[in-house]
């Protein structure tokens, strides 16, 4: 019979000659108590699911909105990522901001729209709210006068209205979007 090598006790420490090879513990306490934190470890994993369900529960639409806009904007930043502030040409340092044509409180319709949102330097997104007179001049010519006509349009029709399952849909969408291109990116 082959004799085991000496062991650390995963609970106090202690080296030990374990009967077994998956042996853990040094004796009959330290396995009580190995057992209880395990126990411990389980209830906690299952309270968090639940907290996690609970709160899902107590989400209102507009959760589920802000929870999708942030998404989205990650999206845009990653897309984004190395080119210039959409509204004055310079480079964007750090993450930028995801920055709206047509605002979102005036055109929720477009709110989401991947032709109405693109990377901004923190300058022109905050501070010269959005710089709107070189974003305008400037857009046409990344997304094409084909494609900002489009939007123009798309800009002016009636809200668009997306009910929970829909949001719940473009936030997984827009977050394996965001998986695939950081592994693009990598490789």
């Amino acid at each position: 019979m082959k004799r085991l090598k000496p062991k650390k006790c995963a609970v106090c420490g202690d080296e030990f000659v374990p009967f077994l090879s998956t042996q853990k513990v040094c004796g009959t306490a330290c396995a009580i108590s190995l057992g209880k934190s395990n126990i411990q470890k389980q209830n906690a994993k299952a309270w968090q699911k639940e907290k996690k369900i609970r709160k899902d529960k107590l989400k209102t639409h507009k959760d589920y909105l802000n929870d999708l806009q942030k998404v989205f904007n990650e999206f845009i930043r990653v897309r984004d990522k190395g080119k210039p502030c959409v509204s004055c040409g310079c480079m964007v340092n750090g993450n930028g901001h995801a920055s709206h044509f047509f605002a979102v409180g005036s055109h929720p319709n477009v709110r989401f729209n991947e032709d109405n949102v693109h990377v901004s330097c923190v300058e022109c997104n905050l501070h010269r709210h959005g710089n709107l007179a070189e974003y305008s001049l400037r857009l046409p010519r990344r997304i094409g006068q084909e494609r900002f006509d489009m939007l123009v349009v798309k800009a002016k029709q009636s809200l668009l209205k997306l009910l929970i399952p829909e949001i719940k849909e473009r936030i997984e969408y827009y977050r394996g979007k965001i998986r695939e291109m950081k592994k693009k990116a990598v490789v």
